[in-house]
């Protein structure tokens, strides 16, 4: 079993390897348009959150009056 888990383990170890090997640091054009994205992702979250605290907040304890 033991020998099982250490050869899963290296396996694993290996994967690591080849996977960073394989990367690159992005260039700063693609950087940019990166970080763009993510901050409207984080923007449209975080609107679609507050709607619904407003609409749980505000708006549903009226409607229910």
């Amino acid at each position: 079993m033991c020998a099982e888990r250490r050869g899963g383990l290296r396996g694993l170890i290996d994967s690591w390897r080849r996977i960073l090997k394989l990367a690159r640091k992005p260039d700063k054009e693609e950087f940019s348009v990166l970080l763009k994205l993510n901050l409207l992702g984080f923007t449209l979250v975080g609107a679609i959150a507050y709607l619904i605290h407003i609409i749980a907040t505000v708006i549903a304890p009226a409607i229910a009056r």
